[in-house]
């Protein structure tokens, strides 16, 4: 078990730094694609635009040369795409670290589309007012280039992180059900039994008395004997009423929970034997989240609390014994913490969290975007701590009800 867990997570890191590369690739084409195109639209209108007032003022006009003013401005290009790529701009997640990037581009962008139209020829001998002017254009440029390729890449990200969100809340929806499903099968298992078991093998002990005692009122009357069966047979039926047929509603579902979740785990805890001292510690914000006038608290999330509090009794009483319980539910950051620790057997690391009912609730848990753990006492026993978020909406606020 150890191994095939080691190579899932294994296997789900893989996973995660193939998608984390695929993501940063894709942000990297999608950054110098959008500053690419637009800087280009830019040079070639800049080119265009200038030979065109050059044409209009200069009475020698062939000399300007759109070509050599189109190669200049696509160098330029070419050089801020460069540069963000080596900067590694699409890598940016925080403001100034992009500001940091598109301004190291987009100053190379200018510098580098002044020396082509010296290497070109667009300029013979530039005053230093030609030179100041094209350089901040090309500043201008690179800047605003960058820029719309940098809200793109931000655009990208948001979109990416809305889709995913969908589909981790689709995944959820789906193990949700699942896991409503196996619960229904598991409570609809454990009363079958109950009625299979405990509660047939009584009816078909008080049915063989019944028919004992109506064969001795055929023969005569009924003798002491026959009412000593009577009073077994009242004993055995109430038992059944007050004992398997109510625990098995209670699987259904739990005493005194449409009141609160306090009171139903008040109930729980009261059905444990005297021999067992229990406690319930409940906090004040539990109690304004539980108030009956104006419960925040869903049914549901009381429902899984309760069974959180039925876990760690199970444990305590199978894996014990012990001689105190105590339950105590408390509210944090709009998370219901739910815990309960007994003084039985000393904690063993080893077998923590084996049993199934604890693999299960632990599964439910976690389906509700909620955990559990299964620690040590203070000093002998062990702890279940559980912490179930409230308030999360649709499917996390509605975990599983059997």
């Amino acid at each position: 078990m150890p191994t095939t867990r080691s190579t899932s997570a294994d296997d789900e890191s893989a996973a995660l730094v193939a998608r984390r590369a695929r993501d940063l690739r894709s942000d990297r084409v999608g950054l110098l694609r959008a500053s690419g195109i637009v800087a280009t639209g830019y040079a070639v209108g800049a080119a265009l635009q200038t030979t065109y007032i050059y044409s209009r003022v200069v009475e020698d006009w062939q000399s300007v040369s759109v070509w050599s003013r189109l190669g200049a401005n696509f160098a330029a290009v070419v050089g801020l795409v460069a540069v963000l790529a080596v900067v590694n701009a699409h890598r940016a997640t925080r403001i100034w670290h992009m500001a940091v990037s598109l301004l190291f581009a987009a100053t190379a962008c200018a510098v580098l589309r002044i020396g082509a139209q010296q290497l070109l020829g667009v300029y013979e001998d530039p005053t230093r007012e030609v030179v100041e002017a094209e350089l901040f254009s090309g500043l201008v440029i690179g800047v605003i280039s960058g820029a719309i390729g940098m809200w793109g890449l931000v655009a990208r990200r948001r979109l990416r992180a809305q889709i995913r969100g969908a589909e981790r809340e689709a995944v959820l929806v789906e193990n949700a059900v699942r896991a409503l499903e196996q619960e229904e099968i598991r409570v609809r298992r454990e009363v079958a039994e109950g009625l299979h078991g405990t509660l047939q093998n009584k009816l078909v002990l008080v049915e063989a008395r019944l028919d004992q005692i109506a064969a001795h009122a055929e023969q005569g009357p009924l003798d002491p004997g026959d009412l000593d069966d009577l009073h077994w047979i009242r004993g055995e039926l109430e038992q059944a009423r007050a004992a398997d047929v109510r625990e098995m509603s209670r699987l259904l579902y739990p005493d005194r929970l449409e009141l609160g979740l306090v009171p139903a785990v008040r109930a729980l805890l009261g059905r444990l034997p005297a021999s067992i001292a229990t406690r319930l510690d409940v906090t004040d914000a539990v109690r304004a989240y539980d108030d009956p006038a104006h419960p925040r608290l869903t049914v549901p999330e009381r429902l899984l609390a309760v069974r959180v509090v039925e876990e760690g009794v199970t444990n305590s009483l199978k894996h014990g014994p012990a001689t105190s319980i105590t339950a105590s539910v408390d509210v944090q950051d709009g998370v219901l913490v739910v815990a309960v620790e007994n003084d039985g057997a000393l904690y063993d690391e080893g077998t923590a969290g084996v049993a199934s009912g604890t693999a299960r609730m632990r599964q439910r848990l976690t389906f509700v975007g909620g955990s559990v753990a299964l620690e040590p006492g203070a000093g002998r026993g062990a702890r279940l701590v559980a912490r179930i978020p409230l308030g999360t909406g649709g499917h996390k606020a509605s975990p599983v009800r059997p």
